[in-house]
């Protein structure tokens, strides 16, 4: 029988709307990406009766028993004493997490305006005395690991689930859980309509997608074809779309930009500033981010941008011709050897019959032979999807622009 990894979120936080359940998408994802299989995910309330009965009732299929949230200094952090209770076991400090928390709070209790018990801080060292721990290094509650029960524990912030995470798939992989051939493949700018049509998959291979801000996220999967037909089909997708086949299109942009000693500015309108933040959400593009300008008003592309105002009397702010200025503003205003400008109708009024609610022009300036490329393109999806849309695909266009440099084996796409 194969057996699989069933999934606990305690917490009333979450089951009560307070708190977005982030969890159980990372969990599912990483695990499908490792080819294990998620049988089941369920939500549950602080109540000792519920999440006692669904670790049970889990225990009984012989699959994993991952839990999340619980592990905490206050009362309704229940899930050391339950595991002590279902076991029969004794709950004792982990010397690790029981070092650092005294530590921590200690310093604490000495500035009168934030005291607290360190006792009760320690509540969150403890694990029971059967288990092994789980180095949590961004809070101090540990995760536990009770390999006879096939069980771990973790804590309820992303934060730190993440930073155990290495370790916890060791742990789960100690348990010999049996895994399926898995490919993930992004493909962007194609969406799955698109995707599907003349997709060929193997008889054997399982198929999925789900959407990218701008694509699809295809997952193939070895249902019984084997690994080597489960590559051929992959393999086939690249090459259909090989422009467009990345992980991540804004991080291979900052790696040729670090690599080639270029540097890169913004421009933006439509998008808001959500082009510079996805840039700057990366840890070491100081090195290669000059700087970005939100330029919503004609006025600030004017004096921000130097863009002419006749040329937007002329054409208007949403045109190819107002991007390209604004393009070549913003390489001169940041001293930048590559630039990006946005500017578009993201709705939901605004838009004409010439130019509709989800136009957007995209430009790229290359400082280095004063070339300007422009592309026009339609995203008619909501405020929130088409700016993601549109910053998606300005920074594809700069990836494919920048390989084309290189002369790798994909050209330009028709878009730009």
């Amino acid at each position: 029988m194969r057996r699989g990894v069933r999934l606990c979120i305690t917490g009333s936080e979450v089951m009560n709307g307070f708190v977005l359940d982030r969890n159980t998408q990372f969990f599912a994802s990483e695990l499908y990406a490792l080819g294990l299989e998620l049988v089941e995910s369920r939500i549950l309330h602080d109540d000792k009766e519920q999440i006692l009965k669904t670790w049970r009732e889990f225990s009984e299929t012989g699959d994993i028993i991952v839990n999340s949230g619980g592990l905490g200094p206050t009362s309704d952090d229940l899930t050391v004493d339950l595991l002590c209770e279902w076991l029969g076991d004794q709950p004792i400090y982990e010397p690790h997490a029981e070092k650092r928390t005294r530590y921590f709070f200690e310093r604490r209790a000495r500035d009168k305006t934030r005291a607290i018990s360190v006792e009760v801080a320690l509540r969150q060292a403890r694990i029971p005395s059967r288990a092994q721990a789980i180095r949590n290094t961004v809070g101090l509650a540990p995760g536990i690991f009770i390999p006879e029960q096939r069980f771990i524990a973790l804590p309820g912030f992303p934060d730190e689930i993440r930073g155990m995470w290495q370790e916890t798939l060791d742990k789960i992989s100690s348990l010999g859980l049996q895994r399926s051939a898995t490919r993930i493949i992004p493909v962007w700018g194609v969406g799955e309509s698109q995707l599907f049509t003349g997709l060929e998959v193997p008889e054997g291979v399982s198929v999925g997608v789900h959407a990218l801000p701008w694509g699809c996220r295809l997952f193939l999967r070895d249902a019984g074809a084997g690994e080597s037909i489960l590559n051929a089909a992959a393999e086939a997708v690249g090459a259909r779309y090989p422009a467009q086949v990345s992980e991540d299109p804004l991080r291979e942009v900052i790696e040729y930009c670090s690599a080639n000693s270029l540097t890169l500015s913004l421009a933006e309108s439509c998008t808001g500033g959500l082009a510079a933040k996805q840039v700057t959400d990366v840890a070491g593009v100081s090195a290669i981010f000059k700087g970005g300008a939100v330029t919503y008003a004609n006025e600030a592309k004017q004096n921000l941008l130097k863009v002419q105002a006749n040329l937007i009397e002329e054409f208007g702010a949403v045109s190819a011709e107002c991007a390209r200025a604004m393009a070549a503003g913003a390489a001169q205003l940041f001293d930048a050897k590559l630039s990006l400008a946005f500017t578009g109708i993201a709705g939901p009024d605004g838009g004409s019959a010439a130019k509709p609610v989800g136009t957007v022009f995209i430009a790229l300036h290359d400082a280095r032979s004063a070339e300007t490329r422009v592309g026009k393109f339609m995203f008619p999806f909501g405020r929130d999807r088409f700016r993601a849309a549109t910053v998606a695909c300005g920074f594809l266009a700069l990836r494919q622009y920048l390989m084309a440099a290189e002369k790798k084996p994909w050209p330009l796409a028709e878009f730009i």
